[in-house]
């Protein structure tokens, strides 16, 4: 190997070294407290994250599980002759990131910060 391309391979590797550690760290996380607010910023979050209108969200969302499964189509009655496993499902997460409470959105690889929530993280305790 030359000099050269020595030096081109050291500054490659600096160079992935340095995006690789300039990304926020991600962590499962828990509300706090939820309020309406709280409650309504994850809805606006969700169609901000995936489109659509805000979906209706349990009281306690997230204080249990770092995770939010949505379906679409059941209605008022219950399944009515849909499997479950023919339904549209989204599945979201609430992390910190940097100190910041965040909704992400696997499947778009994409988050939206959480102004008015506070997280702690999530320890899973049933290992």
């Amino acid at each position: 190997m030359t000099f050269k391309q020595s030096i081109c391979t050291l500054a490659a590797l600096l160079l992935s070294a340095c995006q690789s550690h300039s990304q926020p760290q991600s962590q499962l996380a828990l509300l706090q407290t939820v309020t309406p607010s709280i409650v309504a910023e994850i809805g606006s979050a969700v169609v901000a994250l995936k489109g659509g209108t805000a979906p209706t969200l349990a009281h306690n969302v997230f204080t249990q599980s770092p995770q939010l499964i949505l379906t679409q189509g059941q209605s008022n009655g219950g399944m009515e002759n849909t499997a479950l496993s023919a339904l549209p499902i989204s599945t979201f997460e609430l992390q910190l990131r940097s100190n910041t409470c965040v909704l992400y959105y696997p499947k778009a690889n994409k988050f939206v910060p959480l102004h008015y929530a506070t997280c702690t993280p999530y320890i899973d305790t049933s290992k």
